[in-house]
């Protein structure tokens, strides 16, 4: 396969230049399964294993080793289908999200793709907030967004739901879809060139897989029907995974989330409240934080119902949320470091 198509070009050729002279060669993360991998070369699809080193220079950051969609440089293993991985390349752009549960760590769902397709269905599971966490995630990423209101077959009142859907997006460009019949899908497919990558994420059940299917022309990804009861879909995908296009682009297929935990996300919520953003020039002060500050444009954009208060009520939620995950994130970092420094007084005054 040729590089080009894994989407290689001059840039990464560069950056790439010290480990050729090393002997190894460029190969892209097109599965991920604990520290062992599929990798893609432009001479063969090879099981991957991480180096001890790689492992050691991450310092226990699981953020730091490679995901799907990551350039590394390899070194095949002679007459077997396995190679060793060495170096990681600067990644472009990458989805993260925070883990689930109480740890404060970062979880990548994907890098270097150039547009991230936001899966939510039009069908009563619609969820505004949620949708609106998942632009931010989109945001930050550097990649651009693009919201696919899919299933649009089981919606009584499309213009309502598009309406709802395109006020949440702000200026992200929201498609209406239909995986089942195949409508819409021509308009998604227009907007993957053919060295770039995509990626899919929504919850369970939005129709990713159905949609994936349509644009590859037949069914390569697994899919299940909703539950009648809930409507909530069963997972489908069980790792992420690299999907080529016949007409050219890659695709990263992810596994359905029940939820979407920020991570530090202070660009992409300006991006996904692009209003509020503009708004907030007008205030007194430089740093204000649109809550209680007197001459505030955006409080009193609020007061005249020029903002609606429930798109205000959700960027204050999601400023709290992202403050408290930095506050959270300096913790673990404060304890890190003095775990390491008692390890290191123990090391160095033990008697003897």
């Amino acid at each position: 396969m040729p590089l080009a198509k894994l989407g290689w070009n001059a840039e990464r050729a560069e950056q790439f230049a010290p480990h050729a002279a090393k002997g190894l060669v460029p190969a892209r993360i097109a599965v991920e399964d604990k520290h062992f991998y599929r990798v893609w070369t432009a001479e063969a699809e090879l099981t991957a294993q991480i180096t001890g080193k790689l492992i050691h220079e991450a310092g226990g950051q699981h953020a730091q080793l490679p995901k799907v969609g990551d350039w590394v440089a390899v070194k095949r293993v002679p007459n077997e289908e396995k190679a060793t991985i060495h170096a990681l390349l600067p990644r472009r752009t990458q989805i993260t999200r925070k883990t689930s549960g109480r740890d404060t760590a970062a979880q990548i769902l994907a890098t270097n793709v150039e547009i991230v397709f936001l899966v939510t269905a039009a069908d009563a599971t619609f969820n505004a907030a949620r949708l609106e966490r998942m632009l931010v995630m989109a945001n930050e990423s550097g990649a651009r967004p693009v919201v696919i209101l899919n299933k649009i077959d089981l919606c009584d009142d499309l213009d309502a739901k598009l309406a709802e859907a395109t006020r949440v997006a702000g200026n992200t460009l929201v498609l209406a879809a239909c995986a089942l019949t195949g409508r819409g899908v021509k308009q998604v497919a227009a907007l993957i060139k053919p060295r770039d990558t995509v990626v899919f994420i929504g919850t369970s059940g939005v129709g990713k897989s159905s949609l994936i299917n349509q644009l590859y022309g037949e069914d390569l990804m697994p899919t299940v029907a909703v539950r009648e009861s809930d409507a909530k879909g069963r997972h489908t995908t069980s790792w992420r995974e690299m999907i080529f296009l016949p007409k050219g682009g890659v695709v990263i297929d992810t596994p359905g989330m029940r939820e979407f935990h920020l991570w530090d996300a202070a660009q992409g919520a300006k991006e996904t409240f692009p209003e509020i953003e503009t708004l907030s020039s007008g205030c007194h002060f430089r740093d204000c934080t649109h809550t209680n500050e007197k001459a505030c444009a955006v409080l009193t954009a609020v007061a005249a119902g020029t903002l609606p208060r429930e798109r205000y009520d959700s960027f204050v939620k999601l400023q709290r949320e992202i403050g408290y995950l930095r506050e959270a994130e300096k913790r673990a970092g404060w304890q890190d470091r003095r775990k390491s420094d008692r390890v290191a007084h123990r090391i160095f005054n033990k008697p003897g």
